[in-house]
C-alpha cells in the first residue's frame, strides 16, 4: 500500500471512531406556545440553532399563524414561490427576527380565538450562508407547530342567524350593501375579528375581516348589520343597532346582483356559524332584499324570500309573519 493510502485509510479510521461532526444546517430547536391553556395575546417564537436570513422573515412572506382550520393552506402559501400574502388566511401579526438571527417572534395584532387551536407556521428559509433552514428532525420542509387558547369564561354562547342579505343596492351599490345578523343564543356576539364570505361566480369563497363593533357586542334577540367600510347609511336602521364593517370599502369584495347571493358567517376560529344562500336555495331580488322567514328554520328556499325591505335591524310592518320572535 503507497503512503498516500495509508494516510488515507488511518484519517477514515480516525473520522470513525472520533465524534459525529457538527451539522452545518440551522436547525428549528424550539417554538413557543406549545399545549392549551395559552392566552390569546401570546408572543410566538421560534428558536434555532444559528443565525437566518433576514430574507422570508421579516417581510412576513415564509412565517405565519394561522387558525387550525387554515394551517393547510397558510402552509401551502408560505411553501409557494410568492409566499404568504394578501390572499392567505394567516392572521394579522407583527414578525420580527433578534439581532443575532437566531430568534423569529411573531406578535398578534388582535387577539387570538379563546378555545380554539392555532398553528405556527415556518417555511422555506436559509441560514446566513445561504443553506436551507431544517425542521427540529433534521429535515428540509415546511414546520407546524401547533396550541390551544385558553378556554372562553363559561356562560350560555351565542348563536348567529344570518336573517337578511341586500346584495342590490342603489349606486354607489357599496354602500347600501349589508349582511343582516340575528344573535339566537342567550350570551353575547362579539364579531370582531369574526369575517364575512361570499361565494364568487367561479365557485370560489372570497371573504373580508369585521373590525371592531360600533355598539358593542349584539345582545340576545338584537340584530347587527355587516357593511363595507364605505357604508354611507342610506337607509334607517334602529337607535344602538350593532354594526360590524369590513376594513375594504366593499362587503367582502361586493355582493353580487347578478346571481343570487350566498354568504357565510366565520367566527375567529374560522369555523362557519351562520349562512344564507349556501347550495343556491335563494332568490334573486332585484331592488331589494333576500329575508329568512323563519330565524329558527333552514337555509332553504321554502324558507327565503324577496322584500323590499324595510328597516334593516328590526322587525316592522314590512317583515314577513314569523320573522321575528
Amino acid at each position: 500500500m503507497s503512503s498516500r493510502a495509508q494516510l488515507a485509510a488511518a484519517f477514515l479510521a480516525l473520522s470513525a471512531c472520533g465524534p459525529p461532526l457538527p451539522d452545518p444546517h440551522t436547525r428549528v430547536t424550539g417554538w413557543a406556545p406549545t399545549g392549551s391553556g395559552v392566552a390569546p395575546g401570546a408572543l410566538a417564537t421560534v428558536e434555532l440553532s444559528g443565525p437566518v436570513s433576514p430574507a422570508g422573515v421579516t417581510d412576513g412572506r415564509r412565517v405565519g399563524l394561522a387558525r387550525g382550520a387554515d394551517a393547510r393552506a397558510v402552509a401551502a402559501a408560505v411553501e409557494s414561490e410568492a409566499g404568504l400574502g394578501a390572499g392567505a388566511p394567516a392572521l394579522p401579526c407583527a414578525v420580527s427576527l433578534s439581532a443575532d438571527g437566531r430568534r423569529i417572534e411573531l406578535r398578534p395584532l388582535m387577539p387570538l380565538a379563546l378555545g380554539a387551536v392555532h398553528a405556527l407556521v415556518l417555511g422555506p428559509l436559509e441560514d446566513s450562508a445561504g443553506r436551507p433552514v431544517l425542521d427540529p428532525e433534521g429535515r428540509r420542509r415546511t414546520f407546524v407547530a401547533t396550541f390551544e387558547t385558553v378556554a372562553p369564561p363559561p356562560g350560555p354562547p351565542p348563536r348567529p342567524v344570518v336573517t337578511e342579505v341586500r346584495a342590490d343596492a342603489a349606486t354607489p351599490e357599496a354602500g347600501g350593501e349589508y349582511v343582516e345578523v340575528q344573535n339566537r343564543g342567550e350570551g353575547p356576539l362579539d364579531l370582531t375579528g369574526w369575517r364575512i364570505a361570499k361565494r364568487t361566480t367561479s365557485g370560489a369563497w372570497s371573504s373580508c375581516e369585521l373590525v371592531a363593533a360600533a355598539g358593542g357586542p349584539v345582545a340576545p334577540g338584537a340584530f347587527a348589520l355587516l357593511t363595507g367600510a364605505a357604508w354611507d347609511g342610506r337607509y334607517p336602521v334602529p337607535a344602538g343597532l350593532a354594526r360590524a364593517a369590513c376594513a375594504s370599502a366593499s362587503l367582502a369584495g361586493g355582493l353580487s346582483d347578478e346571481r343570487p347571493p350566498e354568504v357565510r358567517l366565520l367566527d375567529l376560529a374560522g369555523e362557519v356559524r351562520a349562512g344564507l344562500g349556501e347550495g343556491g336555495g335563494a332568490p334573486r331580488c332585484p331592488g331589494g332584499a333576500v329575508e329568512r322567514l323563519d330565524p329558527e328554520g333552514p337555509d332553504a328556499a321554502a324558507n327565503l324570500t324577496c322584500t323590499a325591505g324595510g328597516t334593516p335591524g328590526a322587525c316592522n310592518a314590512a317583515t314577513p309573519p314569523g320573522r321575528c320572535p
